[in-house]
């Protein structure tokens, strides 16, 4: 994209204000994962760097799961315009039980709108040591409850809810809808 994308704006609002008010809505405790704090100063809330640069999103989910006040985190992409307070809610219902709770789309899963125990510090801890960063990559080693589709169908025109932007054609086409 060539910039932040936290910083898109969409109807007159960065994309990490959007974000900040449905979650501050939902949550009792929001973090905000940057290795550039001062851009996110001004938003007042906590902010965490990766310890270790160049280990991709997987190490903020790392150090985003130590800096939590709770065991249970809800983690979300900064470029995805639409999230659903119902959507979040709902994923959240099976937290007691997994490790980890991602929705599973036919277009594929995605694991950086989904909820985190802090049961799995240690496997993505052993996963980062391995240079096996891909999120994914460490669902093996948890109790993972993937919310199919079918279960998400209550959901209004899901695939705008999980979309996010990377590339300058997807932002044009979030600025259509």
């Amino acid at each position: 994209m060539k910039k932040n994308k936290a910083f898109l704006e969409l109807e007159g609002k960065p994309l990490v204000e959007r974000s900040l008010t449905v979650l501050k809505t939902v949550f009792a405790e929001v973090l905000i994962s940057s290795n550039q704090p001062e851009l996110y100063a001004r938003y007042g809330v906590p902010i965490f760097q990766d310890e270790m640069l160049g280990q991709g999103p997987l190490e903020g989910l790392y150090q985003g799961l130590k800096a939590a006040t709770y065991d249970q985190v809800f983690f979300v992409a900064c470029d995805m315009p639409f999230l659903s307070v119902e959507l979040i809610h709902f994923l959240s219902s099976w937290t007691p039980a997994y490790d980890v709770v991602v929705p599973q789309l036919k277009s594929g899963l995605h694991p950086l709108h989904a909820f985190y125990h802090r049961r799995c510090i240690p496997t993505i801890k052993h996963n980062l040591e391995a240079g096996c960063l891909k999120i994914i990559d460490f669902y093996p080693s948890c109790s993972v409850r993937y919310v199919a589709e079918t279960e998400l169908q209550s959901f209004r025109d899901l695939s705008q809810v999980l979309c996010n932007v990377n590339t300058p054609d997807d932002w044009l086409e979030i600025l259509k809808a």
